[in-house]
C-alpha cells in the first residue's frame, strides 16, 4: 500500500473571488485537506487577497483542518514571471513530498497557462476547474448555487475530482 502524500492545493485568483471561494469549498467537501494553500494572483486582484484568505480559513476550519497559506503576488499579465514562479513552487513542493492539485477555475489566462505549461514536469494529480452552467448565480456562496448548476472537473485521470 502506497502511503498516503501530502498535499498542496494550488489556485489561481483571477476576476471572480467567488470562483475560487466555491471551488475550494467543493473539494474540501470532497474529503480533500490539502496542508499547504497557495494563491497566485496578478497586482490588479491583489486587494481581494485578504478577503480570499479569511474565507480559504473558514472553510477549512469548518473541515476540521488548517493549511498554511501562502500567496504570491505576480505582475499583471506576466506569463514569463507566473512560469518562473510556478516551476521554482512545484520544484520545492515535489522535493518536500508533496502532491499537487492545481485550480484553475479562477485564474486569468497567463497564470492558468504558465501553471498548466510546468505541470507536464511535475507531480499534480488533479488540474480542477469549476464550471458555473448558469450565470444567474455567480455572485453566490458554493451551497446557495443549485448544485446541478456546478460542474466540477478533474482535466487530469478519469475526470473526477474524488
Amino acid at each position: 500500500m502506497t502511503p498516503s502524500r501530502k498535499i498542496a492545493y494550488v489556485t489561481l485568483l483571477g476576476r471572480s473571488g467567488w470562483a475560487l471561494v466555491n471551488t475550494y469549498y467543493a473539494v474540501a467537501s470532497r474529503g480533500k485537506k490539502p496542508e499547504r494553500v497557495f494563491i497566485f494572483t496578478e497586482e490588479m486582484y491583489r486587494k481581494k487577497l485578504p478577503d480570499i484568505v479569511e474565507a480559504i480559513r473558514a472553510i477549512s476550519e469548518a473541515y476540521n483542518f488548517e493549511p498554511e497559506i501562502t500567496t504570491i503576488v505576480i505582475p499583471n499579465n506576466s506569463f514569463l514571471e507566473a512560469d518562473k514562479r510556478f516551476k521554482e513552487l512545484f520544484q520545492k513542493l515535489e522535493s518536500e513530498g508533496y502532491t499537487i492539485g492545481l485550480d484553475i477555475t479562477s485564474g486569468r489566462k497567463a497564470l492558468a497557462t504558465a501553471a498548466v505549461v510546468q505541470v507536464r514536469d511535475f507531480s499534480v494529480d488533479r488540474i480542477i476547474y469549476m464550471a458555473l452552467l448558469d450565470f444567474d448565480f455567480p455572485e453566490r456562496p458554493y451551497m446557495m448555487i443549485p448544485k446541478h448548476m456546478q460542474r466540477l472537473k478533474n482535466f487530469l485521470g478519469d475526470g473526477n475530482v474524488e
